[in-house]
C-alpha cells in the first residue's frame, strides 16, 4: 500500500486500518496508516483528540523497534494535544506519559523517567482508582525502572504493588505472570533463591492456565527456574525443568534447528554437574550435528 492509497479516508478508518494492520502483523502498512490519520486529524475529520492518539499509536510503534529518535517528538506532541483535549490530568495523558516515560527508561535516560512516571501514576490513581490494571501496568514499569538502577527496595515494594493490584481485580492473567517474573528476577539477583523459587512457580502457574502447552514464554519461565535451583545445588531439579523447556523448543523450532545449539550445549553442562556424563555427551554429539548441518 502507498501513501496515496490511504489517503481520502476519516480519521476513523485510518485508525481501525492500522489497527487491523498490527493485528496481522503488518507494520509497514500501520505506519502509513497512522500517517494518514495523523494527516486526517489535522484536517477536517479530527481535533486534538484523535491527533493526540494517532500521534501516540505511532510514536509506540516506532518505541517498540527502538526508533527512539522517531517516536519522541511524537510522544512530545501527543501529550500536548491531548492535554488540550482531555486536560492536563486525564487517563489519556497519563498513558501517553507512561509510554514516553517508557522511552526515556529505553534510553538510558533514567533521571527523566521518574518523574514522567510518578506523575502517570498520580494521574491513573485519581482518574481510574487505586485498583486499575493500566495503573499496576505504570507501577509495574516504574519498578523495572527502579529494578534497572539496583534500587532494589523501591523495585521490590512497586513490583508487589503491582502484583496486589492485578491479583485484586484480573485473577489469573499473562499480565499477573510477568509482574510474578519481574519480581521472581529481583528476588533471584538480590540472592533470595528461595523466595525467587516460590514466585517463579507462581508464575509458571499462572502461565500453565493461561497460555499453551508449549509457548514460549513458559520454556523461559522453566529456565529461570532451573538457573535458580542450580544455585542452590538442586542440579537434578533443574535438568526436569531444562528438559521440559527443551522439549517445549523442539516442538515449535524443530528437532534440528540452529537455535537449539546452544540449548543442547548448556544442557550437556547440567548433565555433568547432575552426574550424567553418558547423557551429556548425547547433547554434546547433538549440538554439534546441528553446527555442522548449519
Amino acid at each position: 500500500m502507498t501513501s496515496a492509497e490511504v489517503t481520502g479516508k476519516d480519521w476513523q478508518s485510518h485508525m481501525t486500518a492500522a489497527q487491523a494492520a498490527m493485528d496481522g502483523g503488518n507494520d509497514i502498512e500501520a505506519e502509513l496508516e497512522l500517517k494518514g490519520a495523523i494527516q486526517a486529524a489535522r484536517g477536517d475529520s479530527g481535533g486534538p483528540l484523535q491527533l493526540g492518539m494517532a500521534l501516540a499509536s505511532l510514536a509506540a510503534l516506532y518505541d517498540a523497534y527502538g526508533e527512539y529518535d522517531a517516536a519522541l517528538p511524537l510522544y512530545e506532541t501527543a501529550l500536548s494535544a491531548m492535554t488540550e483535549s482531555r486536560g492536563p490530568d486525564s487517563a489519556e495523558v497519563a498513558g501517553i506519559l507512561n509510554g514516553l516515560a517508557e522511552l526515556h527508561r529505553a534510553r538510558g535516560d533514567r533521571e527523566t523517567a521518574i518523574p514522567l512516571f510518578e506523575r502517570a501514576i498520580g494521574i491513573q490513581e485519581k482518574t481510574l482508582g487505586p485498583d486499575h490494571p493500566e495503573l499496576a501496568a505504570t507501577v509495574n514499569n516504574l519498578a523495572l525502572l527502579y529494578h534497572d538502577m539496583h534500587s532494589h527496595e523501591r523495585a521490590e515494594e512497586m513490583y508487589r504493588r503491582a502484583l496486589a493490584i492485578l491479583e485484586k481485580v484480573t485473577g489469573d492473567r499473562a499480565e499477573l505472570a510477568d509482574v510474578m517474573i519481574n519480581l521472581a528476577g529481583l528476588l533471584d539477583d538480590l540472592g533470595r533463591n528461595d523466595d525467587a523459587l516460590a514466585v517463579y512457580k507462581q508464575a509458571l502457574e499462572v502461565q500453565e492456565k493461561t497460555l499453551e502447552a508449549d509457548h514460549p514464554y513458559i520454556a523461559t519461565t522453566l529456565g529461570r527456574m532451573a538457573s535458580v535451583f542450580q544455585a542452590l545445588g538442586r542440579h537434578a531439579d533443574a535438568v526436569r525443568l531444562v528438559e521440559r523447556a527443551l522439549e517445549i523448543r523442539e516442538k515449535r523450532l524443530g528437532r534440528d534447528h540452529p537455535e537449539l545449539a546452544d540449548s543442547l550445549d548448556n544442557f550437556a553442562r547440567l548433565l555433568r554437574k547432575a552426574g550424567e556424563p553418558d547423557r551429556a555427551g548425547e547433547m554434546e554429539i547433538r549440538a554439534a550435528a546441528i553446527r555442522s548441518a548449519a
